[in-house]
């Protein structure tokens, strides 16, 4: 599923964030990226979701060099992945229905599936009597379930997570965690970076730790 090989990526300082990595993560797996700040883990999730290139090496996900890839081609690429960010980057003025319908708007698809799909999806994060609100009149454990809703949508082959409880009370956290795992149980390959090992350890024995940008232990 993924596979980085000898991959780097530094930036004007020239001090690498991911150095010299070899890594391989396969379809159907759990995976924990931690690490202290700093270390590489935000880095990480945007050289796989081809939001930064790296400096030197390869990444293929997906069997797709994604390394060589033009910039025509990765917004295709991008729409067999999920991603979740830690400021949720939900769209203010827009309804909760709306945010989640987006995705499946930018690709076209036809008014009745986008409801279906919508309403599907919106009442298995549990938000469904929610769909009509706007962000500002959300929780922010809703919120990141909207943002959740909306990276799973399109039935993605792999989710990304960055930091996605790193703004919520440990109780929302665990919740959060268990969507993802029933993510995961539905076939999802999913990486989620986090300073938190200790949550790490509660939900996955794949966890991948970097120091500096390097693989750790």
């Amino acid at each position: 599923m993924i596979k980085l090989h000898r991959v780097t990526k530094y930036y004007e300082n020239k001090i690498p964030a991911i150095n010299d990595i070899n890594l391989s993560i396969i379809k159907g797996d759990f995976v924990f990226v931690t690490g202290a700040s700093g270390a590489g883990k935000t880095t990480l999730i945007k050289l796989i979701f081809s939001s930064e290139k790296p400096n030197s090496g390869e990444i293929v996900v997906n069997s797709e060099n994604i390394t060589r890839m033009s910039p025509k081609e990765i917004p295709y690429f991008r729409r067999k992945l999920g991603v979740v960010f830690q400021d949720f980057k939900i769209i203010q003025n827009r309804s909760v229905y709306d945010n989640v319908a987006f995705p499946l708007n930018i690709i076209g698809t036809r008014g009745k599936l986008v409801k279906k799909k919508v309403w599907q999806v919106l009442k298995w994060v549990g938000l469904l009597q929610k769909k009509d609100s706007l962000p500002l009149h959300l929780s922010g454990g809703e919120q990141q379930r909207v943002a959740i809703a909306r990276a799973i949508i399109n039935n993605p082959l792999l989710l990304l997570a960055d930091e996605p409880t790193g703004n919520l009370d440990p109780k929302l956290s665990y919740e959060i965690m268990k969507l993802f795992k029933a993510i995961n149980a539905r076939g999802t390959t999913v990486v989620i970076a986090t300073h938190d090992k200790n949550t790490a350890l509660k939900f996955s024995k794949n966890i991948i730790t970097l120091d500096r940008g390097k693989l750790a232990g």
